[in-house]
């Protein structure tokens, strides 16, 4: 908190890091898309390995198909068209993308050192996230874009 009550703090303050509680998340399973479970009982990851879970669901929900799911919850990758000639012009709309998605979360201060890798599957995008918890680095796969 601000010594001058009507001042927020930026978000990106130490301050602001200070007044969010511990981001907490169900453990998950990348690879066989399912909870993970100790004892036979889902169970909740915290910080960064949270995060983690959060940035991925958040990457592969689509934004607005869900009733469950906020508006501000999800990206719209999705709406990339099937081929796409420019690559300039995806890794810019990727990345635009990216942003929208993860930057709606108060834990993430700034995504950075974006590397796009071309492969017959798709897109390979690795980011760094840095959160209030410290550096991650990130890969996310997109396979819907021919390039």
């Amino acid at each position: 908190m601000s010594i001058f009550p009507f001042i927020t703090p930026p978000a990106d303050s130490p301050a602001a890091a200070n007044s969010l509680p511990l981001f907490k998340e169900y453990a998950y399973d990348f690879a066989n898309n399912c909870l993970l479970l100790k004892d036979g009982q889902t169970y909740l990851a915290e910080g960064n390995e949270a995060l983690r879970i959060w940035i991925f669901k958040a990457l592969f929900t689509e934004r607005f198909r869900y009733v469950a799911y906020d508006a501000a919850f999800g990206s719209e990758i999705d709406t990339l068209p099937g081929l796409v000639l420019n690559q300039a012009i995806l890794q810019a709309e990727i990345k635009r993308f990216i942003t929208e998605a993860l930057m709606v979360n108060p834990y993430i201060v700034k995504l950075d050192n974006f590397k796009f890798e071309r492969s017959l599957s798709g897109l390979k995008v690795d980011f760094d996230v840095a959160t209030i918890y410290g550096v991650e680095p990130f890969r996310w796969q997109y396979g819907e874009v021919a390039v």
